[in-house]
């Protein structure tokens, strides 16, 4: 049964991974506590370890159909891990309970933003696009 559950979480974070570029912390931490019963920091790490596959084979099919940006990749990769290294130092000095908090309201706050930009939309790119950031 174990496998199984692994297996449809793994499928579900590869498949909204591939989607909408989520899937560590959206899918697999919540997963991993609510389903598994992970502590958050095991939970945390067992993602980071999944999200390095479920990166490269989404990474590699963006490519492949024109939306990835490797000259940005190489810039924001560089200090990701860099940030990454500190965060996962952080998270030991941090309680379990605070770290839930954390996430949580890292969640709302995201999801707030992207709705209310969303809710903005008139079908036109974001500025960011418009201004020549974007491809």
């Amino acid at each position: 049964m174990l496998w199984l559950l692994c297996a449809a979480i793994g499928l579900l974070a590869g498949t909204l991974g591939g989607l909408l570029g989520v899937g560590g912390g959206v899918v697999l931490v919540p997963a991993f506590t609510r389903l598994l019963g992970f502590s958050v920091k095991q939970a945390i790490g067992t993602s980071m370890g999944v999200i390095l596959f479920t990166a490269i084979s989404a990474s590699w099919r963006h490519w492949q159909l024109g939306h990835l940006r490797p000259d940005i990749v190489v810039v924001v990769a560089a200090l990701s891990m860099a940030g990454a290294w500190l965060g996962a130092s952080l998270s030991s000095q941090i309680s379990e309970r605070a770290l839930r908090i954390v996430f949580a309201l890292f969640l709302i706050v995201t999801a707030a933003d992207m709705l209310a930009s969303a809710l903005r939309m008139d079908g036109e790119p974001p500025a960011a696009s418009q201004a020549g950031v974007g491809r």
